[in-house]
């Protein structure tokens, strides 16, 4: 049982009350202010209410968002991390709560079984680690299933997998095994208009949208709106509804087992009223989640519980939509292996959460790697065509094993010929990482040809055309990306960087100067004077350019593939090669493309250079490989090239 303390304007009681009795009904100690009994002073009992709650759930409403009470106890659960936020008519959290995922409960009829009240029981037993499960909260999966009630033994080792393993997370009862496991083919349902105000056809475009988001599809089947019939006997459903909040606009996606009626995932996403393509970045986040769920939930051979399946969209969901806290990804991956202990992909996501971590060399990365390589393995013990295993057993490997490297990403394409297309972007990575740009472009238009609007992808894409001097065919995939994404950082930096290719100085010039770009305002001057120095060819101008740049390429902080680039542009050879020797490492392999770029053709005829190659490893890689890097394929190839 979890003690929660429900957070409202007195003017929304008649909303809360109903939410406060299902809540009580599932088991759980809610406190309210209609708890106050008389003779209390009102301020110590909230105060001392508040202090003991497991759980502060945040009740916003038009009112509840304009209450100093509301808001100070909000911020109590904030900071405490015991905050569950909800919207009750689907207005826009206050200032200083807006980064925490707020689950909409605008369409919820008032009763307890509802299936809209899942998202808020799984948020609170993820919050109170298990402490009372919800009851009724996920109904058996199929008609007359029932739940096996798990033999002592089986008890024993799964409580000590959760304590070993998932600290906070929460057991869930298994569902017998037998046939029926996931089928990846999805509906996508009706989409309800909640506000008036807005234009009628805008709920039919999201659902047009959702089914072009999902591209070119060979692992999840996507069933159209028109196709009812054929609607009507998929296992699942995308629905929701579109609801003005203020001056935006908030796209609630649900993804439904149909034969449970369970929710199985549900996100918001908020946009400007005036957005033009709001509906379609919707439309590609929500298919990227479910595109994951379903491809990984349906390697399963088994039967998988509504549960179960509901935290491998949770992984699904911080993996694609960027979690908020560096180990939310790791958390809910953890919390899929202690509820489906032999379920391969669950255990693939853990070793993928933990890959970026082992990277940033905190204290824990040792331990952690020993983890991340341990759930890889078991993944692929498991099932061994899961190509996640193999990919992350690549990321995990040190620099120079690029051999190995390459061999488990080749594995990874191999196993299963449905991939998402995140097989073929790594493989691309790796191919950009060691000089053979040509084969990567290839990598990334199979990428991007199954995830056509992801911005990712096509910025990979993009940019390896730049660096394969395809500067036509470049910049119509970055400005076609840049009409449906046109406020991504990831594509304005590389418009930016794209100048050094194009020799258009004028556009980097214009683009720096947006404030919301992630540089300070040293950063932004300091490249903006360089691109005016090569844009002059002043040589006064130049040098001082230079001096400034090699200052920012001996700072971790400032130094990045563009201030290499800059620095070998503006003819400062050695001191490219420094920043790019810091570059790779501090950060990694990934960045080690920045020594193939057009701009370093000069500084390939450096000592340092081959030098630098050698201690990567990457001569050594090209002399065992039959396929040498680009540069080493040109008439005027650098001598270096003799030694691979």
């Amino acid at each position: 049982m979890a003690s929660l303390f429900l957070s409202y304007s007195r003017e929304d009681a008649s909303q809360v009350g109903p939410l406060a009795a299902a809540l009580e009904g599932e088991g759980h100690k809610v406190w309210w202010d209609q708890h106050i009994s008389g003779g209390q002073v009102f301020a110590d009992a909230i105060e001392r209410a508040l202090e003991s709650a497991d759980v502060v759930i945040a009740c916003w409403t038009e009112k509840s968002v304009r209450s100093g009470w509301v808001r100070d106890e909000a911020a109590v659960g904030r900071d405490k991390n015991r905050l569950v936020p909800v919207s009750l008519d689907g207005c826009l959290p206050p200032l200083g709560f807006r980064q925490y995922h707020t689950i909409d409960l605008l369409s919820w009829n008032g009763q307890p079984q509802s299936p809209a009240l899942v998202p808020l029981k799984v948020a609170i037993a993820e919050k109170t680690g298990g402490m009372a499960q919800p009851k009724a909260a996920f109904p058996a999966h199929g008609s007359g299933s029932r739940t096996r009630i798990m033999s002592r033994p089986w008890a024993l080792a799964s409580t000590a997998a959760l304590l070993l393993l998932a600290g906070g997370a929460f057991l869930y009862a298994r569902v017998s095994a037998g046939s029926g496991n996931v089928e990846p083919r999805v509906a996508i349902g009706q989409f309800s208009l909640a506000s008036t105000d807005l234009p009628r056809e805008t709920p039919n475009m999201l659902g047009q949208e959702i089914v072009a988001a999902f591209g070119a599809e060979n692992a999840v089947t996507v069933i159209s709106p028109a196709d009812r019939k054929a609607g009507a006997k998929a296992p699942f459903v995308m629905d929701g509804s579109v609801s003005r909040l203020g001056p935006a606009v908030r796209y609630t996606v649900n993804l439904k087992n149909q034969r449970s009626g369970v929710v199985l995932w549900s996100n918001a996403y908020e946009h400007e009223a005036a957005d033009a393509v709001a509906a379609r970045q919707a439309a590609v986040g929500a298919s990227q989640v479910v595109r994951c769920g379903l491809w990984g939930a349906s390697s399963y051979k088994k039967r998988m519980s509504d549960q179960a399946l509901s935290l491998y969209f949770k992984w699904c969901n911080e993996h694609w939509s960027g979690s908020t806290n560096e180990t939310a990804e790791l958390d809910a991956a953890r919390r899929v292996t202690v509820a489906v202990p032999d379920f391969s992909f669950g255990w693939s996501a853990l070793a993928l959460a933990a890959v970026p971590l082992v990277a940033s060399r905190s204290a824990e990365a040792n331990q952690l790697r020993t983890e991340a390589d341990a759930a890889a393995r078991k993944s692929m013990q498991l099932d061994s065509q899961n190509p996640e295993g193999y990919m992350a057993l690549a990321g995990l490997l040190p620099l120079d094993r690029f051999v190995e490297r390459e061999a488990l990403l080749k594995k990874a394409l191999s196993v299963r010929p449905t991939e998402c297309g995140c097989e073929r972007q790594a493989y691309g990575d790796f191919l950009a990482s060691v000089g053979r740009m040509e084969e990567a472009v290839e990598e990334y238009e199979r990428a991007r040809d199954m995830r056509p609007l992801a911005p990712f992808s096509n910025l990979r894409f993009a940019q390896a055309l730049y660096m394969t001097g395809r500067n036509d065919e470049a910049d119509r995939v970055l400005s076609s990306t840049f009409e449906l994404w046109p406020d991504a950082t990831s594509l304005r930096l590389l418009k930016i960087k794209s100048a050094l290719w194009t020799h258009r100085y004028d556009e980097a010039i214009t683009q720096l100067s947006a404030p919301d770009l992630p540089l300070t305002s040293i950063q932004r001057q300091t490249l903006a004077e360089a691109f005016a120095a090569l844009k002059s060819g002043n040589p006064a101008l130049r040098a001082k350019s230079v001096v400034d740049l090699e200052g920012f390429a001996g700072d971790t902080r400032y130094n990045d593939k563009v201030v290499v680039g800059v620095l070998a542009a503006l003819g400062a050879r050695e001191s490219a090669l420094k920043a790019a020797a810091n570059l790779v490492r501090t950060r990694g392999l990934f960045d080690a493309e920045v020594l193939f770029e057009p701009n370093m053709a000069l500084a390939r005829a450096e000592p340092g250079y081959a030098d630098l190659l050698r201690k990567l490893g990457l001569i050594g890689y090209w002399r065992s490989t039959p396929n040498p890097p680009d540069i080493c394929r040109d008439a005027a190839r650098p001598r270096f090239c003799s030694l691979a």
